[in-house]
């Protein structure tokens, strides 16, 4: 079987905004992985994030007091 695209990463916040949607776009791909979308060929990493934004946007306008997101790097 092949290996999914998103790695784990540990810790997590979903409290900010690069990891909530990380958080998301792995969700979305254990669904499809789970629903035999075989990685790489029926979607892509960008694929995964696209079909994040509106999950993660809808958490962030609802926590937006509470949310952080980087601002330099």
């Amino acid at each position: 079987m092949a290996e999914k695209l998103l790695r784990d990463i540990k810790p997590v916040s979903p409290e900010n905004l690069d990891d909530l949607i990380m958080i998301m776009a792995k969700n979305i791909e254990d669904s499809l992985f789970k629903s035999g979308a075989r990685p790489g060929l029926d979607y892509s990493i960008l694929d995964l994030y696209k079909l994040a934004q509106p999950f993660a946007l809808e958490v962030f306008k609802k926590n937006i007091n509470t949310m952080s997101f980087t601002i330099q790097w």
